[in-house]
Parts: C-alpha cells; structure tokens; sequence
C-alpha cells in the first residue's frame, strides 16, 4: 500500500510538472508572439521610415556608400515581413520548431546588437519599434536579453516535435505572403496606421519644433496656420526638384489656388525651389520625412489639422 500510495504521489506530481512547463511554454510562445507581431507590423506598416533607420545604421558602420543602394528597401521589407511571419507562426502554433528556431537566431544576433548601442550609443533609436513608441538602449537591451530567454525555454520545450514534412504548407505560405502584403502595400500607398506626430488629425501647431520658413529664414509657421483657417492649404511636400510631370499633376490644383478655392505652396529643402508659381518654403529634412513618406506628395492642411495627405 506504501509503494503503490508512493507511486501514485509520484504520476500526481509529474502530471503537475508537465502541465506547469506545458502553461508556462504558452506563456513564452504568446510573449514572443506578441512582441514579434508588434514589431513586425510598425515595420511592415512603415517600410521607409525602417529604410532611414537602417541608413543609420549603414552610417554608423561605416558603410554610408550602402545608403543610397537597394539593401535599406530590402533590409526593411524582409525584417518587417519576418517578423510579423513568426509573430503569426509563435500564435497560431505553425511550425512550432521550426519558428522557434528562427525566433531564437534573431535574438541571437538582436541580443548583442543591443549590448552595442547601448555601450557605444551609435544611434538615438534602435527603431525596434519604428515610431510607435520608442525605448532607451538599456530598456531595449534588457528587453532582448529576456526575449532571448523566452525563445530558448520554448525552443527547448518543442525541440522533440517531429518534422511534418510538406504537411500544411498552404497555411505557411498563406502567412508569409500576407505578412509580405502589408510592407509593399505601405511602400506603394501610405502606412495605414500612422504613427508619426504628422498623422491624420494631428495639429501642426501642437507639434513640438514643427516650423516653416520662407526665403530668408524667417518663421512663417502661425502665418500659414492662419491661412489654413480662412481656406484650406494644400502643402506639394518634396525632398527633390519637381519635374515638369510634377507640375503637370498639379495643373488642377494651380487652377483651384488660381480661383481662390485653395492656398497652394511648396514645402522644401532649403535651396531647392521648382515652384513654378507658387509661394515655396522650407523646413528640415526630417520634418519632411515625417511629414510624408514619400519622396514628393501633398498634405492638405484645415484650420491648422492635417486633413488628408
């Protein structure tokens, strides 16, 4: 009776062992599935505002002629893409040893990706988040490092799972060309959850170190706000010269600003010009960039909101 009283405490526990690692590897699994599924989208929702972030990084590399090239976009459209992929596969259980692997390689080379920024302080922002939130290098770092603890403690709960050869693939396929969708959508159209201080709704004035300037660099910010009351301002915001196709495009809101139905001006870089007619200014190259992710484009301004870009 002793033995078999002995045994059966012995099945109990082990049966409450392994039902505590079993809660505890889901725990981990919808951690990382969360953070992955997070990043993967500010990114993938942002694709060129990742581009500038990893242009910073090429820079602090020492790599500054890999700048203008093809490897930001695609560096930006794979992490993005990857990240919400395994963010899908971690919460829904696809693959599971697969993912698992992949998680824990990523946060294998994160890990001390952010041990550096954090010693060196390379760059203000490690853009884990795009601009959804921002962390500290020490805050990030500590962020990783249990992320990483996470990622081995389930990889180690299902390094046992037997490989199903081809089985499900559709489902697999299906998730990553969808997580790939959403970054060459952002990149072809606007990110569809803006998250910058330049969103829909936002006023201009409220932005902090948000300012216009004419020809000779005095503020014209309030002036045009004012504008923006009485009818509302179409800002062309562009980081380059605008062709002749681009005043084509624009022949009809030059007829609109013609007729007095809307104030039309250019917002540019600082010795840059190609009004053709309208009133130019400028600002900074960031405040462009936030502004619009797009090389060239309109914003259109009521009583001081951004209404529609």
């Amino acid at each position: 009776m002793q033995f078999s009283g002995l045994s059966n405490w012995n099945l109990a526990n082990n049966r409450f062992v392994y039902k505590a690692i079993g809660i505890w590897a889901n725990v981990c699994r919808f951690v990382l599935a969360a953070v992955f599924l997070f990043s993967g989208f500010v990114k993938a929702n942002d694709p060129l505002g990742t581009v500038y972030k990893l242009q910073d990084y090429l820079e602090a590399w020492g790599l500054p002629e890999w700048k203008d090239t093809l490897i930001p976009y695609i560096g930006s459209m794979a992490m993005g893409a990857f990240e919400f992929t395994m963010g899908i596969y971690l919460l829904f259980g696809i693959r599971r040893r697969v993912s698992s692997i992949l998680v824990l390689l990523c946060m294998c080379f994160m890990t001390p990706l952010t041990l550096w920024l954090a010693l060196d302080n390379p760059i203000s922002d490690c853009g884990c988040f795009g601009d959804a939130f921002t962390l500290g290098h020490g805050a990030t770092l500590l962020k990783n490092v249990l992320l990483w603890a996470l990622a081995v403690w389930h990889l180690w709960v299902v390094r046992a799972e037997t490989w199903h050869g081809l089985k499900g693939w559709r489902t697999t396929a299906c998730c990553a060309v969808f997580s790939l969708a959403v970054p060459l959508y952002s990149a072809v159209w606007l990110p569809p959850v803006d998250f910058l201080p330049f969103g829909r709704g936002a006023a201009l004035s409220a932005v902090p170190g948000f300012g216009v300037y004419d020809g000779r660099y005095e503020e014209v910010t309030d002036s045009l706000m004012e504008v923006s009351g009485s009818k509302p301002l179409v800002a062309v915001v562009s980081r380059r010269t605008l062709t002749a196709d681009d005043l084509r495009k624009l022949s009809g809101l030059r007829a609109e600003a013609g007729a007095g139905r809307i104030s039309l001006c250019l917002w540019t870089l600082p010795g840059l010009n190609g009004g053709a007619g309208m009133d130019v200014f400028y600002t900074d190259e960031v405040t462009l960039k936030s502004l619009l992710r797009a090389g060239a484009g309109l914003v259109v301004v009521d009583g001081g909101i951004v209404r529609a870009k």
